[in-house]
C-alpha cells in the first residue's frame, strides 16, 4: 500500500462520515444542552471542546446511553486529527478513545435500531433497513483506512509513528475478521510482488522492503511468511554456490531475528506459514549439524574433548530443529529439495550423535584420576551409543573396546559399588 492522499483529505473523509452518522442517529434529538452549548465558541460550532468532552464523560460515568458515546466518539476523533496534523503524539490517546467508542457503537444493535427509527421519521416514508445496515457495515472500514494510509505514509520517514497507527487498527476493538482484512490490505500490494521479485533474484532488496513493513506489523502472518519464503529461496540458491557458508549463516541469522518476535506473539502457525517455518527450521538444523552445502561432518575431525562436547550440543540442537520442522510440516520429506530431512532424522543425526557419545566416553575412560561419578557417566554415554551399534559395525567395535576398558577401570553403573 502506497502513501495516499494528504492528511487534510483524510480529515475531510472523517468529517463526511461524522455528518452521515450524525444525520442517521441524532435526528431531532440534539446533544444534551449544556454539552452542546459548550461546542459553540465565538459564534462558531466546533466538533469538540474540552468542556463538552468533560461533560459527556461525566454523563457516561453516570450511565448515559449510546447517544453520549456517539458524541464522545466524534469529539475524540476530531481532537485526534487536529493533533495528528500538528504531529503531536497526544493524538494517539484520542484515537484510541474514539475507536473504542466507535467499536462499542458498531456492536450496539439498539443504537442502530434507533438510527433506523429516526431516519424513517425524518424521511416521512418507510426506509429500507439496508440503508442503516450498510452504514454500519462501512463504519469500521471507513475509520480504519485512514490509519493504514498514515502508516504507509510514515513507514520510512517515521516508522515509530507508522507502527502506532497500525497498532490502533489491531487494538481498535472491531471484530477480528474486519481487523484481519484491514491488516491484509496494508501489505497486499507488497506481498503480491514478492514471488516475482524472488524469481528475478532480488532477494536482498525484497528482504529490506519486507523488514520495514514487518516493523509496522510484526505479527502479520503474510509478512512473516514472505520473509521466510524470501530467505529460504535465497538459501536454496546459495547452497549450490561454493564458499557461501558465511553468507548462508548471516542470512539465516537475519531471517531468524526478523521472524522470531512476531512468531512468539502470533500464535501457533498453520498453513503456508507453518510450511515455510518448517523449511527454516530444517536449514537451522543443517547449520547446527555443520552441513551447510558440504558433506556431513565426521567424528574423525574432532580432536579434543571440548570439540566433542560442543558437537554433541550442536547435534542435539539439530535433532530438536528437525523434529520441530517435521511437526510443522510432516510431508516435507516429499519435497525433492528437502528430501534429506527424512534421512537426517532417522539415520544421519542418530549415527553422528551415537559416535559423539562414544567419543565422550573414551575421553572419560582415558583420563587420569577418575572416580565413580565419571565412570557412571561413561557407562551412560556407552548405553546411548549402544542404541545405534546394530546399524554401524564400526561403531559396534569401538563401543565394545570401550566396554572392555570400562570393565578394567570399574563397572560404573549407577547403584553399583567399585572395589579397588
Amino acid at each position: 500500500m502506497t502513501a495516499g492522499p494528504e492528511l487534510e483529505r483524510l480529515a475531510g473523509e472523517l468529517e463526511r462520515l461524522q455528518e452521515e452518522l450524525s444525520g442517521l442517529v441524532t435526528g431531532e434529538a440534539p446533544a444534551p444542552a449544556s454539552a452542546y452549548e459548550a461546542l459553540r465558541q465565538d459564534g462558531e460550532l466546533h466538533p469538540w471542546t474540552s468542556t463538552a468532552v468533560r461533560l459527556w464523560e461525566e454523563q457516561l460515568a453516570d450511565g448515559a446511553d449510546s447517544e453520549v458515546v456517539h458524541h464522545l466518539a466524534i469529539a475524540h476523533h476530531a481532537r485526534a486529527y487536529d493533533l495528528e496534523a500538528a504531529g503531536d503524539d497526544a493524538a494517539f490517546g484520542h484515537f484510541e478513545e474514539a475507536l473504542r467508542h466507535w467499536a462499542s457503537l458498531h456492536g450496539d444493535r439498539d443504537f442502530w435500531r434507533r438510527a433506523y427509527e429516526r431516519l424513517t421519521g425524518a424521511m416521512g416514508v418507510p426506509v429500507p433497513g439496508e440503508v442503516v445496515e450498510e452504514a454500519r457495515a462501512r463504519l469500521p472500514r471507513n475509520l480504519l483506512e485512514p490509519h493504514l494510509t498514515l502508516a504507509a505514509r510514515f513507514r520510512i520517514t517515521d516508522p515509530r509513528r507508522a507502527r502506532r497507527h497500525v497498532r490502533l487498527v489491531t487494538d481498535s476493538g472491531f471484530p477480528a475478521a474486519i481487523v484481519a482484512e484491514a491488516r491484509a490490505d496494508l501489505v497486499r500490494d507488497v506481498l503480491d510482488g514478492v514471488p516475482q521479485a524472488v524469481a528475478e533474484g532480488r532477494f536482498g532488496e525484497t528482504l529490506d522492503t519486507l523488514e520495514t513493513w514487518l516493523h509496522l506489523d510484526p505479527e502479520g502472518h503474510g509478512l512473516l511468511r514472505a520473509v521466510l519464503f524470501t530467505g529460504r529461496s535465497w538459501m536454496e540458491r546459495l547452497r549450490d554456490e561454493p564458499y557461501a557458508t558465511r553468507r548462508m549463516d548471516e542470512l539465516l541469522d537475519r531471517v531468524d531475528r526478523l521472524v522470531r518476535p512476531g512468531l512468539a506473539l502470533a500464535g501457533p502457525p498453520s498453513g503456508e506459514l507453518a510450511k515455510e517455518l518448517a523449511r527454516h527450521e530444517f536449514l537451522l538444523a543443517l547449520r547446527s549439524f555443520g552441513a551447510f552445502g558440504t558433506a556431513a561432518p565426521s567424528p574423525d575431525s574432532l580432536g579434543s574433548r571440548a570439540e566433542v562436547e560442543e558437537a554433541r550440543r550442536a547435534a542435539g540442537r539439530a535433532s530438536r530443529q528437525v523434529e520441530t520442522a517435521l511437526e510443522l510440516y510432516p510431508e516435507m520429506g516429499d519435497d525433492p529439495r528437502y528430501a534429506e530431512v527424512t534421512e537426517l532424522r532417522s539415520t544421519v543425526l542418530p549415527r553422528y550423535r551415537a559416535w559423539l557419545s562414544a567419543l565422550s566416553a573414551q575421553f572419560l575412560l582415558t583420563a587420569f584420576g577418575i572416580g565413580d561419578r565419571e565412570l557412571a557417566r561413561a557407562r551412560q554415554l556407552l548405553d546411548e551409543a549402544g542404541e545405534y551399534t546394530a546399524a554401524d559395525p564400526s561403531l559396534e567395535s569401538f563401543v565394545r573396546s570401550l566396554e572392555n576398558l570400562l570393565s578394567i577401570r570399574g563397572p560404573g553403573r549407577p547403584g553399583e559399588m567399585r572395589h579397588d
